[in-house]
């Protein structure tokens, strides 16, 4: 049963993974047919999509990270997998957060009376994701979560419309921008966590294996629009997390 349930999860990966790819290509696509109907490109548009269009081709033919465990302790090993995106990466940001390693840190060195934004940049719309972050430094408030691409980048971020996530500290919840009851989550300096995005269940869930903790939120998709995109709001230096996945 085990091994049945890993094959099915590794089928959806895969399924969703090229579903993604697909809804890109319609996008440019879209685009395309509309530049030549307006007939107003000029060459750095053809230069663009060019671009988008071999990283696409790129995407394509790699597959997410499949990473496939055996949990021995029990009579009858069970076999699951973790699939996580490779591709994600902090690229968009309102406040003092800095990106390094082309994007695959943040981090914030200056104002520390000031929250910032933080957003990645893969957009999420169909399937389930896995994004794994090591916190290597943690200050004040840090919130992990997602938020719509609509949305507008502000400083105060965790009070977006569409924001929904948790911040380190108890009944630290946010869904659709407002604070509500539940469990706050206690993630400190080297913890490994994992953001889980299921765009198929719109839901979203944080997982801190160092701490057993396994938080869950329902996202209300009228409130939240697809796409989503991976969003943290920073608080004080030398907050610093890495994207390793």
């Amino acid at each position: 049963k085990a091994a049945i349930q890993a094959r099915t999860d590794l089928f959806k990966c895969t399924i969703g993974h090229l579903s993604s790819k697909r809804l890109d290509l319609e996008q440019i696509t879209n685009e395309l047919q509309q530049a030549r109907k307006r007939q107003d490109f000029i060459e750095t548009d053809l230069s663009e999509w060019q671009n988008k269009l071999e990283q696409l081709k790129e995407e394509l033919t790699t597959q997410p990270n499949v990473i496939v465990h055996e949990d021995s302790t029990k009579l009858i090993s069970n076999i699951y997998i973790n699939v996580f995106d490779g591709k994600e990466l902090f690229n968009s940001s309102a406040g003092d957060a800095v990106f390094e390693e082309n994007g695959k840190v943040v981090c914030v060195k200056a104002n520390p009376n000031m929250y910032s934004e933080v957003r990645g940049k893969c957009e999420y719309t169909v399937g389930e994701h896995r994004i794994l972050l090591k916190i290597e430094e943690l200050n004040g408030w840090t919130l992990f979560g997602i938020i719509s691409k609509s949305t507008p980048l502000q400083v105060h971020s965790y009070a977006s419309p569409s924001c929904y996530g948790w911040y380190n500290g108890s009944n630290y919840n946010y869904a659709a921008g407002q604070r509500i009851n539940g469990e706050g989550i206690t993630a400190q300096k080297n913890d490994t966590i994992q953001l889980v995005i299921n765009c198929d269940k719109k839901l979203i869930r944080f997982i801190n294996e160092q701490k057993n903790e396994v938080l869950e939120l329902n996202v209300d998709t009228d409130k939240c629009p697809f796409p989503w995109q991976l969003h943290l709001n920073l608080n004080l230096p030398t907050t610093r997390i890495r994207i390793i996945s």
